[in-house]
């Protein structure tokens, strides 16, 4: 199952500040060309950036987990996919 497919080749992280960051080793093992997207709990993601940006909105932030790193987004940063 593709889910969505509003984000390809990713997989979504819910609850990320409080139990979805454990998910991420075993999953980046399991999946190692799929995007990971821990999303903190009163967070969200919405693309309404220039030239596709996307944004973080809420309380969390955003961590993107892929080709080996590891990068957070703070509420208000844009970031692309």
């Amino acid at each position: 199952m593709d889910g969505l497919n509003l984000v390809p080749n990713a997989c979504i992280l819910p609850h990320h500040d409080t139990f979805g960051k454990g998910w991420a080793p075993q999953l980046a093992k399991l999946l190692p060309q799929v995007m990971l997207i821990g999303i903190d709990e009163q967070t969200g993601m919405i693309d309404d950036g220039a030239d596709g940006q996307w944004n973080v909105y809420g309380k969390g932030s955003i961590v993107l987990y892929k080709g080996g790193g590891v990068k957070t987004y703070l509420p208000g940063e844009p970031f692309s996919l």
